[in-house]
C-alpha cells in the first residue's frame, strides 16, 4: 500500500500548509550588465527616440548618470536571470497560468549598471472555483544597481487549476 496521499487525497488543510510554506526568498540573486545595445534596440523595438536613450551627454544634462534603458529592458534582465532550478511545484492541478503584472519603478537602470534581480514568494494561498481548487502565489523579483538603489519591482500573479 501507498504510504504518500495523492493529490486528490490531500485536504486543503495540507495544502494550505504547502503554499504557506512556499513563501520567502526564491532562488538565488542573479546579476547581469546593462549594456548600451541591449537599451539601444529595445528603445527602437518600442519606436522610442528620446535622445535620453540613445546619446550620454543629452541624458547627463537632464540629470541622468547616463544613459537611460527603457523600462521594459527588465523583461531582458528577467529572463536572462531566472534561476533554471526554482520550479513552482504544486500538490495539484496540472496548468500553471500567468494572472497578471505589476510595476514598481524608482531608479532607472542606466547603461553600465550592473542590475542584481531577487525573486521571493510573497503570497500563497488557496482558493475555490467552480472547477475546484486553485492556488494563487505573487511573486516580486526587485532589481537593484550595484549601488544598492531600488530600479523596479516586478510583481506577478500566478494560478494553479
Amino acid at each position: 500500500m501507498n504510504a504518500t496521499p495523492t493529490p486528490a487525497e490531500l485536504s486543503d488543510a495540507e495544502v494550505e500548509r504547502f503554499l504557506a510554506g512556499m513563501v520567502g526568498p526564491a532562488g538565488r540573486p542573479e546579476r547581469m550588465a546593462i549594456e548600451a545595445g541591449a537599451a539601444r534596440r529595445m528603445a527602437l523595438a518600442l519606436d522610442n527616440h528620446d535622445p535620453v536613450h540613445y546619446d550620454r551627454e543629452v541624458a547627463l544634462s537632464r540629470g541622468y548618470r547616463g544613459v537611460v534603458a527603457p523600462w521594459p529592458l527588465l523583461w531582458l534582465v528577467y529572463f536572462t536571470c531566472n534561476d533554471p532550478d526554482v520550479h513552482h511545484d504544486f500538490p495539484f492541478g496540472k496548468a500553471l497560468v500567468h494572472g497578471q503584472d505589476g510595476y514598481e519603478f524608482f531608479e532607472p537602470m542606466i547603461v553600465g549598471d550592473v542590475v542584481t534581480m531577487r525573486m521571493e514568494i510573497v503570497e500563497a494561498r488557496l482558493k475555490h472555483g467552480k472547477s475546484g481548487r486553485l492556488g494563487q502565489i505573487v511573486e516580486r523579483r526587485s532589481f537593484v544597481n550595484q549601488y544598492g538603489q531600488l530600479c523596479a519591482n516586478l510583481t506577478t500573479t500566478l494560478f494553479r487549476r
